[in-house]
């Protein structure tokens, strides 16, 4: 288990190297947001379990903080995200979420960029938890949601979040949704379904 990630990490990368990834969104998200060339504000990524193998690839190396739960797998999801340039805390809605949270929170606030799988860890699929939620209305940071797809992609059989994982020179394409903002007195029941509302516009994998 714990030489796993060492073996995990690179291959997934050299992996993702291979992609051919575009980007779609809103101006001032592909600006502020995903600007390559220059600083990128804060703000949190909403995105759905089933995206979450393209999206690792994606967003590897550039300090984003996320949540691996306190599982087994959890611990070599955390080891090997820390390859991949992610600050990890770990916890989860089922538990330890509280600790990870607050470790993300800060984070956040120091100026890092945040993402979180909204249906995480284990579902129910489309359903957006509050965690999101809070941790927008604790940081002040806007809610970006992000969807994304690709032309050929291997899957994973029975996976309740309808995992896959784009095959080497896959076209892979990164969609955002226009920024959500909320403040302290946001309901957060209302705000989940804005959130999914949005992830639901967004084109998504065809199996």
């Amino acid at each position: 288990m714990r030489v796993l990630p060492y073996l995990i990490a690179p291959l997934y990368w050299l992996l993702a190297r291979t992609w051919r990834i575009s980007e779609a969104g809103p101006p001032e998200v592909l600006t502020r947001f995903v600007n390559r060339r220059g600083p990128a504000e804060p703000c949190l990524y909403a995105h759905w379990h089933g995206d979450e193998l393209v999206l690792v690839g994606y967003y590897s190396f550039r300090k984003l903080v996320v949540l691996s739960s306190l599982s087994k797998d959890g611990t070599l999801m955390a080891r090997t995200l820390e390859l991949l340039g992610y600050l990890v805390f770990r916890g989860s809605s089922s538990r330890g979420g509280a600790r990870g949270l607050i470790g993300m929170i800060r984070a956040v606030k120091e100026g890092h960029q945040g993402a979180l799988a909204v249906d995480g860890p284990k579902g129910p699929i489309y359903e957006v938890k509050p965690g999101i939620v809070e941790l927008a209305q604790r940081t002040g940071k806007p809610i970006v949601p992000v969807r994304a797809r690709c032309d050929r992609a291997w899957y994973v059989p029975k996976a309740w979040n309808k995992s896959y994982l784009p095959k080497p020179f896959a076209r892979v394409r990164v969609e955002y949704a226009a920024p959500i903002y909320t403040d302290a007195n946001s309901e957060q029941k209302a705000l989940c379904t804005a959130i999914k509302q949005e992830l639901d516009k967004l084109p998504a994998q065809q199996n």
